[in-house]
């Protein structure tokens, strides 16, 4: 395992991006498991689709089979991830990105989400502590 001081940033920004695109093609072929396997233990999620924060393991799995089954009551999933800005301090990590969505009939629903990920490094690995997400405005305020 490679030192903390031997890892540069670039490395860590590109390892951040991989994870993250990771999970969202995992979503997209069911692969909760995973998902899962990106997330800290105590990983808490504040999702555009749920009105309450997910804490903890079994509030996840929850969130994990309620947002499946609302992926599959809809038509085609396509989506677009734009390149993360990734800020590392040490151990810890921010990943900013926008994800333009677009599912199909019979539930068709589009729009762009901006994403919010806080990372941290545990036993050598990038696992995401916190994910929030929110719909970005349209229109005029």
């Amino acid at each position: 395992m490679a030192k903390l001081s031997d890892i540069s940033p670039a490395e860590d920004e590109r390892a951040i991006a991989g994870l993250i695109s990771g999970i969202y093609e995992a979503f997209g072929a069911g692969q909760v498991n995973r998902i899962e396997a990106a997330l800290a233990e105590d990983c808490t999620i504040w999702d555009v689709f749920m009105p309450e924060l997910v804490r903890g393991h079994e509030e996840r799995a929850r969130f994990h089979a309620a947002d499946q089954a609302q992926m599959r009551a809809r038509g085609p999933l396509t989506w677009r991830l734009g390149q993360p800005l990734v800020g590392v301090w040490g151990d810890a990590a921010v990943a900013r990105y926008l994800l333009e969505f677009e599912y199909q009939p019979p539930r068709a629903l589009m729009g762009t989400v901006r994403i919010t990920d806080v990372l941290r490094r545990i036993d050598g690995r990038w696992l995401i502590v916190h994910h929030h997400e929110g719909l970005v405005p349209t229109g005029t305020p």
